[in-house]
């Protein structure tokens, strides 16, 4: 992913079904538009003139603050800055990543039109989903308490509309022990109906086996409870993503590549780990923007475990942490580009309550 970055713009009108909102600007020629894309929040430096410290509770931190007509300096990612995105590049605009892996890519705002700071649609969350692997590589989302309500679980399995159909699934069958596995959950978006239904596309879903990581207790259930606790109101920033290459983790667990029959093919690669990559700010309510902090306010880090059986009851520990730039080195994506201060080279495990 190292080509010069004429970053990823929108198709027209790509976005989510039943969201009446307007496409994201075509920055073919790298200029920008008459009506670019706004920020969510005007000045998340401060939310509150009359009180500084009571940061606005509705805003899941701005793509671009201090200037909300441009992207960030030093962007990869040019039609939104947004701060949990990995850098992407697509310079022929055909939704491909350009690193010839058969990676596509889609953006989808809620559809059930939340609104963020500045009164824009808040966004639900970004998919990468591999035409080799049948399988999302990752997907990337905020996480705020604005996204949390009393929607019940829809189970709206369905394919993603905005993603090549003929590589999804194409139906909610399951196989190779493994059971349907969200990458951003269900319990994660549950302010409306229709940005519930979202989650449940099929680019949003890996095969996790049923019986010991997706499950009551599993590996991985315990990993999302986990990281439900690191949630701020600065807003936490994760990347949920896959690994298909053989794989040992902190816990010597080690698990080889495998393809499986699951959601109607026969030809889809069970991830032999999986991730979180997080950042946030270190006190958690500072009302700032994570781009307008230094270092020393910001900490970021990554959870790592195979994906095995073996790993039920298992807690999160230390063992399963990794540094951001570590994690690049194993998967080739860049994290994080958006936050140019981001720690990504350490990290101190107190900081993550372990």
């Amino acid at each position: 992913m190292k080509k010069s970055l004429l970053l990823i713009t929108a198709i027209v009108a790509f976005f989510v079904a039943g969201c009446d909102i307007e496409p994201i600007p075509n920055d073919k020629d790298n200029t920008q538009t008459e009506n670019p894309e706004k920020p969510e929040n005007p000045d998340p430096e401060n939310p509150d003139p009359e009180n500084p410290e009571n940061p606005n509770p509705e805003n899941p931190d701005p793509e671009n603050p201090e200037n909300p007509d441009k992207p960030s300096s030093g962007s990869q990612n040019i039609s939104y800055a947004w701060f949990e995105l990995p850098a992407m590049t697509d310079e022929n605009k055909d939704g491909m990543l350009d690193s010839g892996d058969q990676l596509y890519y889609a953006y989808h705002l809620c559809a059930g039109k939340e609104k963020a700071a500045g009164g824009r649609i808040a966004r639900n969350y970004t998919v990468c989903y591999s035409g080799k692997h049948h399988c999302p590589v990752w997907v990337a989302a905020p996480r705020h308490d604005m996204f949390v309500g009393g929607t019940k679980r829809t189970n709206a399995y369905k394919i993603d509309p905005d993603i090549p159909a003929e590589i999804q699934y194409n139906s909610k069958s399951t196989g190779g022990g493994c059971n349907k596995g969200h990458m951003l959950g269900s319990a994660e978006r549950t302010s409306s109906k229709p940005t519930n239904q979202q989650v449940f596309y099929y680019t949003n879903i890996a095969p996790q086996l049923s019986s010991g990581f997706n499950t009551g207790g599993g590996g991985w259930n315990l990993l999302e409870d986990f990281v439900d606790g690191l949630v701020v109101k600065d807003t936490l920033y994760e990347v949920i993503g896959c690994h298909f290459e053989k794989y040992t983790d902190g816990y010597r667990k080690t698990v080889s590549p495998k393809t499986i029959s699951f959601g109607g093919r026969s030809d889809v690669s069970m991830p032999t780990m999986f991730y979180y990559a997080l950042l946030r700010t270190k006190k958690g309510n500072t009302g700032k923007s994570v781009q307008n902090c230094s270092a020393d306010e910001l900490q970021c880090v990554a959870f790592v475990r195979s994906h095995t059986n073996e790993l039920k009851g298992q807690k999160p520990t230390s063992k399963e942490l990794m540094s951001i730039s570590d994690l690049e080195k194993l998967t080739g994506f860049t994290f994080f580009t958006n936050v140019p201060n981001a720690p990504k080279n350490t990290f101190k495990a107190s900081d993550w309550g372990l």
